[in-house]
């Protein structure tokens, strides 16, 4: 570690960065930028950075107000300001991982028997891949005719396309699940793509369904008896291609029915899989995908609920898409016809 200046980080697709402008380059399109997102989506949390500007949160959940000490106003500024800031410290390798070490105390490795040999130490949580690169810088050092020992060691490794993109997924699991940092990732086998894409249907849900009616509750919105859930529920799943086969609402009307009734089955589906990530940021872990969201109790107080009801608008106001997102809008969506509209 002497020649980086950085903490090592998982969970993107370098560990190392000499410089903090490799690292937030790095960061801004890895697991850990999508943390920062979620955590964006938590209404208590934001309500949290409005009204505890100085970093001292009133709140009945004490592991929400840990998490808000530690990654503080992830309003404020970009995720770029907010990764300097507080990330890159945040989400640091507290220790340095396990590595391959030859032996050089133990009086065996050195005696007569073992001339023109060495001895090391191999942590078994290593994947066989790190195992093979450290392996290899040792043989390099010690001058070992490495190409030889190393393909005989390796001899029994799959060479099948299916069997390489299982280990790579193996060793993603390997490398965050021996993380020290006080915010790991979770051990799972979640793409990005599905993380980014759950929280681009949350958002559209979010200004298409759900800001309406709290608009419409808070006396400040548009007349909903034209608003069709159903048809906007099937507009977000053709928009971003849920469905495809129930894309095209054509047919007798049970078959149009049958493809409408399946969209929004499967947008229903992401927008659990959006709010199940959004309720496990909320206590500290990421990413998680459950079948049901972490059910809380009471954050705050009947006090605090009522200043909070005053800051409604403010929330509604909000742009919480994605910049990583495809810039999908509501008139993307309501240019989409709908067969019951």
């Amino acid at each position: 570690m002497d020649e980086y200046e950085l903490p090592p980080q998982k969970g993107m697709d370098n560990f190392r960065h000499r410089t903090m402008e490799q690292q937030v380059k790095d960061a801004s399109e890895s697991i850990r930028r999508w943390w920062w997102e979620y955590l964006r989506l938590s209404k208590d949390y934001w309500l949290l950075c409005m009204t505890c500007p100085e970093g001292k949160p009133e709140t009945y959940d004490e592991t929400l107000a840990q998490i808000f000490r530690d990654f503080g106003n992830v309003h404020e500024g970009t995720f770029e300001d907010w990764w300097r800031r507080t990330g890159s410290a945040l989400f640091a390798e507290q220790q340095l991982p396990p590595k391959v070490q030859q032996i050089t105390s133990v009086e065996s490795a050195t005696s007569g028997s073992r001339a023109g040999k060495i001895l090391v130490e191999i942590p078994l949580q290593l994947t066989r891949e790190t195992v093979q690169k450290q392996l290899n810088q040792i043989l390099d050092q010690n001058a070992v005719e490495r190409n030889r020992l190393v393909n005989h060691f390796w001899a029994d490794q799959q060479d099948s396309q299916d069997q390489s993109n299982s280990n790579q997924r193996q060793r993603a699991l390997s490398r965050l699940d021996t993380s020290t940092s006080r915010y790991r990732i979770e051990p799972v086998l979640t793409r990005l793509t599905v993380v980014g894409q759950a929280h681009e249907v949350y958002c559209l849900h979010r200004e298409l369904i759900e800001k309406p009616k709290a608009l419409a509750r808070l006396g400040k919105g548009k007349d909903l008896s034209e608003h069709n859930e159903d048809g906007n529920l099937f507009r977000i799943g053709k928009l971003y291609g849920l469905s495809p086969q129930n894309s095209e609402l054509v047919g007798t009307p049970e078959v149009v029915a049958r493809k409408s009734r399946n969209m929004r089955s499967e947008v229903s589906r992401v927008l659990a899989r959006a709010k199940s990530l959004l309720s496990y940021v909320e206590v500290g872990r990421f990413a998680v995908i459950k079948e049901d969201q972490l059910v809380t109790p009471p954050r705050f107080s009947s006090k605090q609920d009522a200043h909070h009801a005053k800051l409604e608008d403010q929330w509604w106001e909000l742009d919480l898409t994605s910049a990583l997102s495809k810039k999908k809008t509501v008139e993307d969506a309501r240019r989409i016809h709908y067969a019951g509209d």
